[in-house]
């Protein structure tokens, strides 16, 4: 990943620090909705569509998996 920060830093004119900060926003935005649970579905342009299945709830609670 760090070989594609340094592409996208050199190509958009940014320091690397930034660009990683905007490559890895999705992926935390994508985790905090997954741990809200409220979600039916997310697509990450480019990446694909993220769900969870509805039977896979009952094995988890507050992010945990439950005993």
């Amino acid at each position: 990943m760090d070989k594609i920060i340094k592409e996208l830093a050199k190509k958009y004119g940014i320091s690397e620090f930034k660009t990683e900060l905007i490559v890895k926003s999705q992926f935390s935005l994508l985790k905090k909705a997954i741990e809200e649970g409220d979600f039916k579905s997310i697509r990450l342009k480019h990446l694909g569509l993220f769900t969870v299945k509805k039977n896979r709830f009952k094995y988890y609670k507050d992010g945990k998996r439950g005993e």
